[in-house]
């Protein structure tokens, strides 16, 4: 799978606002995380709208974590950057007409789209840092947190 720019780039941002924990400038997350510092610029407002990431003027400001990262899930940075695609999507296939068997694609369609959101509110930033310092152990983790997913999914 791959995700868009915004997606990557943020998922990187904040990966690094929690490794580091303190308030960070745009230059060193842009240097360190090979993000464009202008486009970086543009995703942290995106970031601080959705109450993820706060903003620090001056100069010692920068960025830090609004929220603990056991708090923030990786689906909390995908909607904040991606919202208003994935709402057009979802308007557009809703729109479409179709016969019985579309219909059918369009509930497969809504099951994929629930169960990627679920497993994906399932990672958090604090885990994923686990997980990278565990690298001999991160198909286990995420073998463990898909079964945790499931789970919790069918007691719902």
């Amino acid at each position: 799978m791959q995700f868009k720019a915004s997606t990557d780039y943020g998922i990187r941002a904040i990966l690094y606002l929690a490794a580091q924990g303190t308030t960070c400038s745009s230059r060193d997350i842009a240097e360190d995380m090979s993000i464009p510092r202008d486009y970086l610029i543009q995703l942290a407002q995106l970031l601080r709208n959705a109450g993820i990431i706060e903003a620090r003027p001056g100069k010692h400001g920068g960025y830090r974590l609004a929220k603990d990262p056991g708090d923030i899930s990786v689906l909390d940075v995908m909607n904040a950057l991606e919202e208003d695609s994935r709402q057009q999507t979802r308007e557009r296939r809703a729109d479409r007409k179709g016969g019985e068997m579309v219909e059918e694609v369009k509930l497969a369609y809504d099951l994929i789209g629930e169960c990627f959101d679920a497993f994906m509110a399932s990672l958090t930033m604090d885990s994923l840092l686990d997980c990278v310092e565990n690298k001999g152990g991160s198909r286990a983790y995420l073998s463990n947190r898909l079964q945790e997913e499931a789970r919790r999914l069918m007691n719902a």
